[in-house]
């Protein structure tokens, strides 16, 4: 069946000077433009090919592969802002629109922002939109704590960062948890920590327990890896710091440090931590 937003097989059929047109099981046929038609393509042939509406709002057919499935998030760029919205490179020839009504604060050109892709039922048109918890689940999730899950940031707060989660549900890695800046767009695995009643989601970026296993000392050595060999927390570092990123006391903090600096894994610099 041909529907927009989706890959399906079809038969080449017959041959034009535009291209080949394919048609499904039913008989309805579809334009493959010249340029994606393999030089030896003959009636009768299969092809995968991506279902999406031109320029002029025409059904058309591409093996491009699109940078975003229908009905999930990715992180795309904004090529152009226009009074009437703002278009995303998603990786065909026609760009993504993005509403102004679907935009949470103006999407400039050249910035990345996750967006989410859905097709407007009246147009047959697809679409993206950045107001991105109006698509998350909120009801019904089913995940255990210490469930380890697939995480897409979508905003950055001063508190923490907002996730997409295994691409349905939101949730939240807390700045003290994640030992490391993370910016928009970046992907990572975490670990589910808390599940709120508003459907929210607490996330860890290491599994519950994992201090008993690795030791004080182990868990800072994971952070400053983490962190890409330097994390800017020091013994000079105030209590409250130290106990709300490491959930232990600047006492426990200094021995952990002190084993760490005398087996020769660390140096002790004036602003962090450095791993040898």
């Amino acid at each position: 069946m041909i529907q927009t937003g989706h890959f399906t097989d079809l038969t080449f059929h017959h041959d034009t000077p535009q291209g080949w047109y394919l048609s499904d099981e039913l008989g309805v046929e579809i334009l493959l433009p010249n340029k994606y038609c393999p030089n030896d393509a003959q009636a009768g042939d299969t092809i995968h090919v991506f279902i999406y509406r031109d320029s002029e709002d025409r059904l058309v057919a591409t093996t491009r592969k699109p940078f975003i499935k229908l009905h999930q998030f990715a992180c795309l760029q904004v090529i152009a802002s226009t009074s009437i919205g703002s278009f995303m490179d998603w990786g065909l020839e026609k760009d993504l629109f993005v509403p102004f009504n679907e935009q949470h604060k103006r999407l400039i050109e050249g910035d990345y922002a996750v967006v989410f892709l859905y097709r407007d039922e009246s147009t047959d048109r697809l679409l993206a939109s950045a107001k991105i918890s109006k698509w998350l689940q909120k009801d019904e999730i089913p995940l255990a704590v210490n469930t380890e899950v697939s995480l897409l940031c979508f905003e950055e707060t001063a508190i923490g960062y907002k996730m997409v989660i295994e691409q349905l549900y939101q949730g939240m890695v807390f700045v003290n948890e994640s030992f490391r800046h993370i910016k928009v767009g970046d992907t990572l695995l975490g670990y589910v920590r808390l599940i709120r009643e508003n459907g929210h989601i607490d996330v860890s970026l290491t599994p519950i327990g994992r201090k008993k296993v690795l030791g004080l000392s182990g868990v800072i050595m994971e952070a400053i890896e983490a962190a890409g060999g330097f994390l800017s927390i020091s013994d000079k570092s105030p209590p409250a710091m130290i106990q709300s990123t490491f959930g232990m006391s600047k006492k426990a903090f200094k021995e952990a440090v002190g084993k760490l600096y005398k087996a020769r894994k660390i140096v002790i610099e004036e602003n962090g931590l450095r791993k040898i």
